[in-house]
């Protein structure tokens, strides 16, 4: 292994590593405590760029696939085999950064029983499951002769050509469906990017730039493996071959030529230009038939984002390959194939981030942790993309040369001393080395309660009674020390008795008398979303009687408005069925958001402040309404204690010994 491929590793796995501390503190903390995601931007950086952009990167293995299965052009066949890795590799790390954007991970498998047949996502998600077990048959005849599993490798490729067109119709159905869950959102995207063709938009840029993908892959691993099969030196005649290319055709470079795959690079990426460059000429189009082309004109940010997308997604791939001199260079072939899947990616992110900014009058910053596991996903990603390359025949001649490296290192264990250096220096070493720096350092980088304010921990504690009936409470929600000593049994008496706990605690839970604020009002300053959904699912499932492997999917209706999308505004009062059964005190109804409890902080003062600023008028005691009735702690000290101490100050001036 070249030093250049060695160091290149060494940085994947600090950036992997990165990533697996990011994953445990997302795990963690949770979601809240680790992103910037809020209200407007529910969609944040795992889930646009690793899940729409990654899938939509991944799609070379139906594309090349569709080539040589269905239109019959073999010569694009020694491609296949790392296509179909690619797209593995691509959407099982998708699936992975999925994984961890959910709100509760350890549910993941609820859309393979629980079906919700009228959501995109469920149809994305079913898609995206089967493309992926799809992909793993693909590539497993590879991994079964390698382990000398013959017989199943065979059978696996005599049904690779129906496996593949399953697969090519999986990808076409999620790809134009990812674009569908964006057409709900006609008044938020910007409409530079909104377009009822969104589904088509989506799929002809990922056949486009997945196509450009395996370029760029060929490319990379021919200059770190197998230099002779691309950078080789070109006889005049196989150059000007090359060059006349029409692109869908393709040419054969003479057999004396040592670059043999710069044929087969050229004629994908010319097919990959002849569909990107379709792609630019309908959204064009449709900015004309549309009229959006006049916010093209406006000169805003988003018109500069927009044309610098189109560019680098469209613009440069075709000029650099419809150029002769440029698409001969394996070097310039590569910047193409890079800046069509830089374009696909800059695109995914506009439409599913930028695009809301001018909507949502606010701009989200994806935070530290966010960006690690990102880029640490991708670079496991690329690590096992070079562990395949290395000691699997995904690109033939390049795994011919690791063989004869590896077995030449093989040879040299007979001289016991080179053993430390080819095994703990080659790999073992470094990666330990790295990991000893990684993980602490990343550590102080990504660990929550450094890198976010205190607010966002700030969990309420319980009131602590300080005697054995409770009749006072401390009330100290932070432990901070500015506690409320509350005279509870005082106040109870006083307002009426039993019957009078619903004056303070206006709301209870179901089936409750008198709820302790802290279940509610569970942080100190920011609001705490109550509403358990999936607990509502299965009690409105049981109490209607409904039936099904999951009935839950199908209470949905009794709750919101069939007509309406589900969301908490077409969904009824939760007052006509919890009117009776949760104690509900002197409230007025149109106040009542069941949904969310206000801070801690609040809370209280907005219970005791009133009441309090109340009763001093009425009782003519100003004092009442002050802090200090509330908080011991905040009451100023008298002037017969300021004195004293102002007199042992002067005294100890006087006689500093």
């Amino acid at each position: 292994m070249n030093s250049r491929i060695r160091w290149i590793k060494d940085l994947l796995w600090l950036i992997f590593l990165f990533g697996m501390m990011a994953a445990f503190f997302r795990l963690w903390f949770g979601l809240g405590a680790t992103t910037n995601l809020s209200d407007a931007f529910p969609w944040g950086l795992w889930k646009v760029l690793n899940m729409v952009g990654g899938v939509a990167l991944s799609t070379s293995g139906f594309a090349v696939g569709f080539l040589v299965y269905v239109l019959k052009l073999e010569r694009y066949r020694p491609l296949m085999k790392p296509a179909i890795l690619i797209a593995f590799l691509g959407y099982g790390s998708s699936c992975l950064a999925l994984l961890f954007d959910i709100g509760l991970p350890h549910r993941f498998w609820h859309p393979l029983f629980m079906w919700n047949e009228t959501s995109f996502l469920f149809e994305v998600f079913w898609c995206v499951v089967l493309y992926f077990t799809v992909t793993l048959i693909e590539i497993s005849p590879t991994f079964l002769n390698r382990l000398g599993m013959v017989n199943s490798a065979r059978f696996l490729h005599r049904i690779a050509g129906g496996v593949v067109i399953l697969g090519i119709s999986l990808s076409c159905l999620h790809h134009s469906s990812l674009g569908s869950l964006f057409l709900v959102t006609p008044q938020r995207l910007h409409p530079l990017w909104y377009s009822p063709l969104l589904p088509i938009f989506f799929i002809m840029s990922a056949v486009g730039a997945g196509l450009m993908v395996v370029v760029l892959a060929k490319v990379i691993c021919a200059r770190w493996y197998d230099p002779e099969s691309v950078y080789g030196t070109l006889p005049a005649e196989s150059s000007a071959s090359i060059c006349s290319l029409d692109g869908l055709t393709g040419s054969r470079a003479p057999q004396n030529s040592r670059a043999k795959d710069i044929p087969m690079l050229v004629g994908i990426a010319s097919i990959a230009c002849w569909v990107l460059g379709c792609y630019l000429l309908i959204k064009l189009a449709d900015l004309l038939v549309s009229g959006d082309w006049k916010v093209l004109l406006l000169g805003r940010w988003e018109s500069y984002l927009y044309g610098i997308e189109l560019v680098i997604s469209v613009v440069i791939p075709v000029i650099l390959v419809a150029n002769r001199r440029t698409r001969c260079s394996p070097t310039w072939l590569g910047i193409a194939a890079f800046s069509a899947a830089l374009g696909l990616a800059l695109n995914r992110v506009d439409v599913g981030i930028f695009g809301y900014f001018a909507d949502a009058g606010a701009i989200y910053l994806p935070s530290l942790l966010e960006w690690a596991l990102s880029l640490g996903v991708i670079a496991g990603a690329i690590l096992v993309f070079m562990f395949c390359v290395e000691h699997l025949p995904f690109f033939e001649r390049a795994f011919e040369r690791q063989e004869n490296v590896l077995g030449s290192a093989e040879n040299a264990f007979s001289n016991v001393l080179r053993v430390p250096d080819l095994v703990l220096r080659g790999g073992l070493y470094r990666l330990t080395l790295i990991t000893v720096f990684a993980i602490p350092l990343a550590w102080l980088a990504l660990y929550p309660p450094y890198t976010q304010s205190h607010e966002l921990h700030s969990f309420v504690k319980p009131s602590l009674g300080l005697d054995d009936l409770r009749n006072t409470l401390k009330i100290d929600g932070n432990r901070s020390g500015v506690f409320t000593g509350f005279p509870h049994s005082e106040h109870q008496n006083r307002l009426g008795g039993a019957s009078s706990c619903k004056t303070c605690h206006h709301i209870s839970l179901p089936g409750d008398k008198s709820t302790p604020c802290s279940r509610c009002h569970r942080d100190l300053t920011r609001d705490t979303l109550i509403f358990d959904h999936f607990l509502h699912m299965r009690t409105v499932a049981v109490r209607e009687e409904l039936s099904g492997w999951y009935p839950e999917n199908h209470s949905c209706d009794v709750c919101h408005n069939p007509a309406e999308p589900k969301t908490s505004a077409s969904a009824k009062s939760c007052l006509e069925c919890h009117r009776d059964d949760m104690t509900i005190g002197n409230e007025a109804e149109v106040s009542l958001d069941l949904k969310y409890a206000p801070g801690f902080e609040c809370a209280m003062h907005k219970t005791c402040s009133v009441c309090h600023a109340s009763e001093a008028k009425r009782l003519n005691r100003p004092a009442l309404s002050e802090c200090s009735t509330c908080h011991p702690t905040l009451k100023p000290r008298s002037d017969s204690r300021r004195a004293t101490w102002a007199k042992s100050a002067l005294l100890s001036q006087d006689n500093p010994g």
